[in-house]
């Protein structure tokens, strides 16, 4: 029995006894009887009221049974809907949301830093260069997709949807999801500030080498073309923050030392780990491919001015 029909059972016996009829056998109350008094039976007539409100408000009633925790068991799992008609993560999450009944709401950011830690989703630059979360190969075989509709004004709109396998998917691994969530990985959440500027030719001009290169070598080729530039050029950690900024990279601990190393989204543009040896044995270190080394060059202008 769901609570609106606990509700629903209770308000049918406030109702009868204050119809001054006795709920367990239907026969009538005796008029010496301390629920026929008149202001008792005005307290069953305004309990039935109330009740007659919640059962007409479920989202109030919801909120009233809310608690701190969240409690992942497999009743709320089977109380969470998958759709055969594709849902946006945020339509999903609301189910999520309800089903777990937390006074900490779930949201469509934890399920999408996820997916983007996961290498499901990445970021990428779009063309008004705005950062948009776009599906990976891996996304896309679970069921995520890209959604395109036409506003009344004639623009045309993306967005991220989740179909039948992908929404399963998800609540599958909801117990990860709330886990990750409890403790992110700490990301660089704003890109860098880069004082340096190259023309639409000189950034053109940039070779790519077959050769996978250091993100070092990367910042110093694209300095190189422009050495009029008053500044510094681009600095390989700055670099490097912009790539974790856009979910390529993330941060990682190894022997007590932190390591800027590719994600599933990074690795499947070309990042690359290699095993180097150093003084206190092997450390690794990320390397780009031609493919790595493209992609940088065609978004590069959301981290520094092209012009």
């Amino acid at each position: 029995m769901t609570d609106l029909e606990k509700i629903a059972y209770a308000k049918s016996f406030i109702d009868k006894l204050a119809a001054g009829i006795d709920p367990t056998d239907d026969s009538l109350i005796p008029e010496g009887d301390v629920a026929a008094k008149a202001r008792i039976v005005g307290c069953f007539s305004y309990v039935s009221e109330v009740l007659g409100k919640l059962t007409n408000a479920p989202d109030t009633v919801a909120n009233l049974y809310r608690v701190p925790e969240r409690k992942l068991t497999a009743q709320v799992l089977a109380s969470i809907e998958c759709s055969q008609y594709p849902v946006s993560v945020s339509a999903f999450a609301q189910r999520v949301d309800q089903a777990l009944r937390s006074t900490r709401k779930f949201t469509a950011n934890e399920i999408n830093s996820w997916l983007m830690h996961q290498g499901y989703l990445e970021k990428l630059i779009d063309y008004r260069d705005k950062s948009v979360k776009r599906p990976t190969q891996k996304g896309v075989e679970i069921g995520i997709f890209v959604h395109q509709s036409t506003t009344q004004t004639g623009r045309v709109t993306s967005s991220i949807r989740l179909n039948l396998f992908a929404q399963q998917f998800i609540r599958d691994h909801l117990q990860e999801i709330l886990a990750f969530s409890q403790n992110p990985p700490k990301l660089a959440d704003q890109l860098p500030h880069v004082n340096f500027t190259l023309t639409h030719a000189q950034l053109a001009s940039c070779p790519v080498s077959e050769v996978p290169l250091s993100i070092s070598q990367i910042a110093s080729r694209i300095s190189s073309l422009n050495l009029q530039d008053s500044s510094d050029g681009l600095k390989a950690g700055d670099l490097a923050d912009w790539l974790v900024h856009l979910g390529l990279l993330h941060v990682v601990e190894r022997g007590g030392k932190n390591y800027k190393l590719p994600t599933n989204a990074g690795s499947e543009i070309g990042i690359i780990i290699e095993e180097r040896h150093g003084q206190n044995g092997l450390y690794p270190i990320a390397l780009y491919t031609a493919g790595a080394q493209k992609f940088i060059i065609d978004n590069i202008h959301a981290l520094i001015r092209v012009q």
